[in-house]
């Protein structure tokens, strides 16, 4: 994208644009619904438009993005706060209070959460190159982390996926 000067935008404009696209492509696909499953596997989105009671539940090993709004995740004593500048990580099956924090009905809480298989990750990090930190033996099982630019832009094509999977259904051989 270039702006009036012929430069790239800058990073911090590019993260806002692809946020708002984020939430207007999960607002698309889910309409009115609270949750919806997606044809890829363990992808769902989900919709709130009032913040929520406090919910136990587990979560299961994966990753949580919102595009707007914000989610408050009590895991024992330790608090997780995350919203569109920082996703959830879940590594292992958690049991967790978790509440929407931020949403209305003009600025609904939009997100995506992706169920990740370990053994498929635990095989993709043996296969490739990439260096993992040792997490502390005392580590959570959970963290947030900076939704970037690329990480948001990774987003915006899965949830492509989905809306092009449903506009135009197409089998694979």
């Amino acid at each position: 994208m270039k702006n009036d000067r012929g430069h790239a935008a800058p990073l911090p404009d590019r993260a806002r644009e692809l946020r708002a696209e984020l939430a207007r492509k999960i607002a698309l696909f889910i309409g009115s619904a609270e949750n919806r499953a997606t044809e890829i596997p363990g992808l769902t989105l989900h919709r709130r438009s009032a913040p929520t009671a406090p919910c136990s539940m587990t979560y299961q090993p994966g990753v949580t993005v919102i595009a707007q709004g914000r989610k408050r995740v009590e895991l024992g004593r330790t608090t997780f706060i995350y919203d569109a500048s920082r996703f959830l990580l879940t590594s292992v099956d958690l049991p967790v209070v978790s509440r929407v924090i931020e949403a209305s009905e003009e600025v609904p809480c939009l997100a995506l959460s992706l169920k990740l298989e370990m053994p498929v990750v635990r095989e993709l990090l043996s296969r490739q190159e990439i260096e993992v930190a040792e997490a502390p033996s005392d580590s959570p099982g959970m963290a947030t982390g900076k939704t970037t630019v690329e990480f948001l832009s990774a987003c915006c094509r899965l949830v492509t996926c989905c809306t092009r999977r449903r506009t135009f259904p197409f089998s694979v051989a």
